[in-house]
């Protein structure tokens, strides 16, 4: 994809490609963790043209925000920040979708992205992770990258270890250089397809419909969700106003 990855709303770009596989997002009532005049949060929850069950969708888009500078702290850059996290339905247990990006304008990208299964089952990791680790490896090389995460990463948000917890074999975790654009666009683009396309063919996977696996399923996405519950990157963005400020 050829855009400007400064200024492209690489958030919107995910809400519409999972849209046309969910069928329809409802926008519902959601007190945003981050409301200013550089954007922030909408839940959305299927609607009645929804053709594949889902829970919910959570999207951010913040613009031009200050974002600290993950080598040096002290430094805040101007920013663009998105994340979209899809949760799968109780009958359809596929993978949550997470992305998380921040453009850090002229300088480098964080970017995490997973599709994060929800049961262990080797047949339903088969279907769900094994895809997953051809993308990783055709992106490791790719530099800043993070194939291992060091301490200090641990230091600075250290709820990212119970993240790892959760995560696939081919999740996706760096802060490449700004001049690799197109490459982080594919890689985006990339998870996000290999999702599309898990969703095309859930109507017809056998392995959704077991029961071991629906339950194994519930009890993951509780656990992930109070996992999320703990995050706290409101340090990262020290001007922007938080729900706790209003």
């Amino acid at each position: 994809m050829n855009v400007d990855i400064n200024t492209f709303d690489i958030g919107w770009m995910i809400f519409e490609r999972l849209q046309e596989v969910f069928g329809e997002f409802k926008e519902t009532e959601f007190k945003s963790f981050t409301r200013s005049n550089t954007g922030g949060s909408k839940r959305y929850i299927p609607g009645e043209k929804t053709t594949v069950p889902f829970e919910s969708l959570m999207v951010t888009r913040l613009f031009k925000v200050e974002i600290r500078n993950l080598r040096d702290r002290e430094k805040l850059d101007l920013s663009n920040s998105f994340v979209n996290l899809l949760m799968p339905a109780e009958a359809v247990p596929l993978p949550i979708y997470a992305c998380d990006v921040d453009v850090h304008q002229e300088k480098y990208v964080h970017v995490i992205t997973d599709l994060i299964p929800m049961s262990k089952n080797p047949e339903y990791r088969k279907v769900y992770d094994d895809p997953l680790k051809s993308l990783k490896e055709k992106y490791k090389d790719l530099p800043g990258m993070v194939l291992k995460t060091p301490e200090e990463i641990y230091k600075i948000f250290p709820v990212m270890k119970q993240f790892e917890s959760f995560s696939s074999s081919g999740k996706i975790f760096g802060n490449i250089p700004i001049e690799f654009a197109p490459q982080i666009m594919n890689l985006i683009e990339d998870y996000l397809n290999i999702y599309c396309s898990f969703v095309r063919k859930s109507g017809s996977a056998e392995i959704l419909r077991r029961e071991g696996i629906i339950q194994e399923a519930k009890e993951t996405k509780k656990n992930f969700i109070g996992m999320m519950a703990q995050m706290d990157f409101s340090n990262d963005m020290p001007n922007q106003q938080r729900r706790q400020d209003e």
